[in-house]
C-alpha cells in the first residue's frame, strides 16, 4: 500500500469520526441561571475567600439508566457570599453548602450529613435564586475601621465572637491576619505590610484586637482594600469539632481606604 493510499484511508477515518461526534453532540447549550447568596445566622452576607467553592451540586433529574451516576460539582462563591452561574443545564439538583468557614449545614441528628443524597432539592429552569443560611464559626466586627496615620501606617481594631450551632461543639480559634490588597481579591496580602498571622486564643473573644502594618505604605495615591481574617482549629481532645472545611477563614467586611 503506497503512502497516498494510506493518507486517503486516514482522511476517510477522520471524516467518519467527525461525523459520529457531530451526531452524538446533540444537546442544547446550558442556558439556565442559578444564583443566590449565602447568609450568616444574623442575616448578613457571609464573607468568604475569593472564589471559594462552598456550594455543592448534584443533578438527580438525569441518569444513564438505573446504574447511572452523576458526580458532584461545586459553584464558586464571591467574597461577599454571592454566587451566579449562567450556564447551567435545566434540571433538578441537590444543593448543599459544605466545606466552608461555617458549622455543618445539616442538623446534628441528620444521619445523611454530607452524603451524596444530602442537600436541598432545587428545580432549575430559566433564572432561579436560591439562598442559604449558615452559622459561621466566627463573627468579626470592626471596632475602629482602617485609618492612615500621619506617617502612612495603617491601623484598625476588631473584635470576634465565637458562634454556636445547636448540637455542635465549638472549635478553638487559631490565628488572625490583616489583609491589605490593591486588587479586588482581598484574600491575600502584601507580606511586607503584614508579614505573618498572629496567634489568637478563645480568651480574647470580645476583646479589642489592634492591627498595624509593619511598614508604611510604599505606594500612595491609590485605593486599598482592607479586611481581617481569622480561622479555627479542632478543639484539643474533641475530634468531633474536626468539621468539613475546618481551617477556612472567617472575615470582617471589606473596607476601602485611599492612601494620599
Amino acid at each position: 500500500m503506497n503512502m497516498k493510499r494510506i493518507f486517503n484511508h486516514i482522511a476517510i477515518i477522520c471524516c467518519c469520526l467527525v461525523a459520529v461526534s457531530c451526531e452524538m453532540d446533540n444537546y442544547d447549550e446550558p442556558d439556565a441561571t442559578i444564583q443566590g447568596t449565602i447568609y450568616d445566622h444574623n442575616g448578613q452576607p457571609l464573607q468568604v475567600e475569593h472564589g471559594s467553592q462552598y456550594i455543592r451540586m448534584r443533578e438527580v433529574s438525569w441518569t444513564d439508566g438505573e446504574e447511572g451516576f452523576i458526580g458532584n460539582r461545586r459553584l464558586s462563591v464571591q467574597q461577599d457570599g454571592t454566587y451566579r452561574n449562567t450556564k447551567q443545564f435545566a434540571g433538578e439538583y441537590l444543593m448543599l453548602p459544605s466545606n466552608g468557614n461555617f458549622f455543618p449545614y445539616w442538623e446534628a441528628d441528620d444521619l445523611e450529613k454530607d452524603g451524596d443524597n444530602a442537600g436541598e432539592l432545587v428545580k432549575i429552569s430559566g433564572t432561579v435564586t436560591k439562598d442559604f443560611v449558615v452559622t459561621p464559626y466566627l463573627t468579626i466586627e470592626w471596632v475602629k475601621k482602617p485609618t492612615i496615620t500621619s506617617d502612612n501606617y495603617l491601623e484598625c481594631t476588631v473584635r470576634f465572637t465565637r458562634n454556636q450551632k445547636t448540637g455542635f461543639n465549638r472549635p478553638y480559634v487559631k490565628e488572625a491576619s490583616l489583609l491589605v490588597s490593591r486588587t479586588m481579591n482581598t484574600s491575600g496580602s502584601d507580606g511586607l505590610l503584614f508579614p505573618s498571622p498572629r496567634e489568637i486564643t478563645n480568651a480574647m473573644e470580645g476583646q479589642e484586637i489592634a492591627f498595624r502594618t509593619a511598614i508604611p505604605f510604599r505606594y500612595t495615591g491609590i485605593k486599598y482594600r482592607i479586611r481581617v481574617g481569622m480561622n479555627c482549629q479542632t478543639a484539643p481532645g474533641d475530634a468531633s469539632t474536626n468539621y468539613p472545611g475546618m481551617g477556612a477563614r472567617n472575615f470582617s467586611t471589606i473596607e476601602e481606604i485611599f492612601v494620599p
